[in-house]
This record gives C-alpha cells, structure tokens and sequence, in this order.
C-alpha cells in the first residue's frame, strides 16, 4: 500500500505530465460559442502619413464579412486581429511577433516594405498570406504561402507599354520609387521591353521612398533636361503629388505625354484639376465606368464609413469574400494547405467582377488605360 508521501509524489507526478502533454500539443483551433473562429491578423498601416491604405484595406474586409458572415455554418466567426505598423518595416516585425504568439488562420499584410519584413516569417509558419504589394508575382520572394487579391505592376507595366508602341514612343524617361518591386517592373520588365521591342532611349531617374519634398524638384529638372516624348512616373501617394507638382511648371506634363502609376488614383484628390489635367494612368474599368451593382456598393460604404471607396477598399471587399467563401466550403478545422487551397478555388462574384485566382496565386484582373480631364478620370479614347 501506499503511505501519504508516496501517494502525494504520485499524483505531483501525474499533474506534471499532464502539464507537459498539454504543453507539447500543437496549438488547438479556437473555438467560440458552439462553432470555430477563423482568425485574420493584419499588419497595415493604420496611422501616419501612409494610414489611408491601412484604412481602406481594413474596412472594405470588415464590410465583406458584415455582410455575407451570415452565410457562414453555425457558430463560426470570422474575427479580425488589428496590428498598426505604422509603414516601418521594424514595426511590422513587431506586430508579426506578437501575432505569432498564438497563430491566426490567415495572415495579411501591407504595404511593400512591410510585407518583405514579414512574408518570410510568415512562410515558415505555413500560415495563407494576402500580400498587399504590386509585384509581378504575389511571391516575389520564393514564398508559395501569398495570394493576392489586388492589382499589379505586371497589368500596369503592360498597359504603359502598349501605349507607348501606339504612340512610337522612343525617348522615354521612367522615374520611379526605388523598391525591390518597382525595379523589377520598371527599371527591368518595363524598360527592357521599350528597348527591344520598340527600339526606344530609355533614361531611369529612381529616388529613395525617404526622399526629401525639395528633391522633387531637381528629379524635374533632369527629366525636361532629357526632353521626353514620353514620361512614366511611379510611386506612393507623396511622391506623385510631389512629382507633378514640380514637372508641371516646367511644361513636361502634356495631354497623353505622363503615365502615372495606379497611386495616381489615390494622389488626385491632392491635387486640383489643373495639376492632373492630361495624365494617364492604367485604372480599374470600376473605376472608368462602374455598373449599377458597383455604384450602389459603392453608396452603402460611403453610407457606411462617411467617405467615397478606393478601389483598394474594393479590391479588399472582394478579398473578405474571398476568405468568407473558402470558410464556407471547408471542413472546419482545415490545415493552413486546406485553406489556401481553397482559396485558390474561389469562384464568385465580387464588387470588382469575378473573383477567380490564376496559376499566380493572383486574383484575375484587368486595367484599362483612361485620362484626366477637368479633375475626372475618364476612358482614354481610341485616337489618343
């Protein structure tokens, strides 16, 4: 028989195992009342002077799954993890340490900088990535976890490029940002094309994202040095206004004679009439010429939020669709595989068209060339 001491060592013993089994065992689902809770943790931009994408990107999600969350099985939830990076790649790596601790379902992050401080990490976790970035490729990086419900530099780049043989462009100026990404579309994709394809003078004038407002200046002066028929100009929402404000005075900016990368479409409202009279960009067709469906969605987020969407905000709408739709055809609890798997199977209809995914792991999209006229984007006609 056992004496008191060895009877209290025993049952210390079997607590300890039990401690450790429960210690040893991978993390567990989490399960909310009666149902599973799908987790998305995002690392975006949420405050400083790049909060405007955070911002959009977060509540064009919250609204999808506001509005089709009642589609998903009883007692399953889709809930959202908030981490502001404050677009500093050293505080996206912060944010995503604190998200590790205790993994979520799906993980998202934006903008560029942030998204290669983390999508490594991110990887090696396994955990389905929705990368906010313009690459090429969702993967730029050698990952295979990222999907990306979003345009890209690769639509941009070839709708530039098929204006400049329109127009037989062949002294070309393309200033862009200087990023991993923007180098690959425009300093090697974008211009290698003009080059040997069309037989074109290509000049680079790339700038560091930190750039000082009073350099803007000097980037002007040594694009009109060059006298370019043609000039594609790129970057975040500062850099364009800061661009065009300087390229204009001094005449470079001419009807259909200045591309503007897709944040033009953000930097406008920056900018009067007159300063983006004539520029071109490669935008949304939704954003041309929405239908009847996309102006009402359009209306309920004003109506919603107290500001007019982006087509950031639709393109996110579209990616909580998305993650609403996979969490519907899936066995819930699903490996991370499952649910990208799943994913990359969406067939539905979102607010920017059909959501479907290509062999990229990208959304299929489509840009259109359109132009400013009188403070309005508009289609860029067959003769121009």
């Amino acid at each position: 028989m056992l004496n008191k001491k060895s009877f209290i060592a025993l049952i210390g013993i079997a607590l300890f195992a039990v401690l450790v089994s429960v210690a040893i065992l991978p993390t567990k689902p989490q399960v909310g009342d009666g149902g599973y809770k799908v987790t998305v943790a995002a690392n975006y931009p949420l405050s400083g002077e790049l909060a405007f994408y955070g911002e959009e990107f977060r509540d064009g999600l919250l609204m999808a799954v506001a509005d089709k969350g009642n589609t998903l099985a009883a007692g399953t939830s889709i809930e959202f993890e908030w981490g502001d990076n404050r677009f500093t790649p050293k505080d996206a790596a912060t944010v995503l340490q604190r998200h590790l601790q205790n993994p979520p379902t799906i993980y998202t992050s934006a903008l560029k900088p942030q998204v290669m401080a983390v999508e490594k990490e991110v990887a090696a976790a396994g955990i389905p990535h929705l990368a906010w970035v313009l690459d090429l490729t969702p993967n730029p990086a050698g990952t295979t976890n990222n999907f990306r419900t979003w345009v890209s530099f690769k639509l941009e780049t070839d709708v530039f490029f098929e204006y400049a043989k329109k127009k037989s462009a062949k002294n070309v100026v393309l200033s862009y940002v200087s990023l991993p990404s923007s180098e690959a579309a425009y300093g090697q994709y974008l211009a290698d094309r003009l080059r040997n394809e069309l037989g074109a003078s290509v000049v680079i004038e790339r700038y560091n994202p930190d750039i000082g407002a009073g350099d803007f200046k000097n980037i002007a002066v040594r694009i009109a040095s060059k006298k370019p028929d043609l000039v594609m100009i790129n970057g975040f929402i500062p850099h364009m206004v800061g661009l065009i404000k300087a390229m204009r005075p001094l005449g470079i900016i001419k009807q259909g004679k200045t591309m503007a990368a897709l944040d033009m479409l953000d930097a406008a409202g920056a900018l009067s009439p007159e300063e983006s009279e004539g520029i071109m960009v490669a935008a949304p067709p939704f954003m041309v010429d929405p239908d009847s469906e996309q102006k009402a969605w359009a209306s309920r987020f004003e109506q919603k939020y107290g500001r007019k969407p982006s087509y950031h905000a639709a393109f996110a709408y579209d990616a909580g669709l998305t993650i609403v739709d996979a969490a519907t055809r899936l066995k819930l609890p699903a490996s991370s595989q499952d649910w990208l798997a799943a994913i990359l199977r969406t067939d539905i209809k979102g607010v920017t068209g059909p959501v479907r995914y290509g062999a990229d792991q990208s959304v299929i999209t489509s840009l259109q060339p359109a132009i400013y006229r009188n403070g309005v984007l508009v289609p860029l006609m067959g003769d121009q």
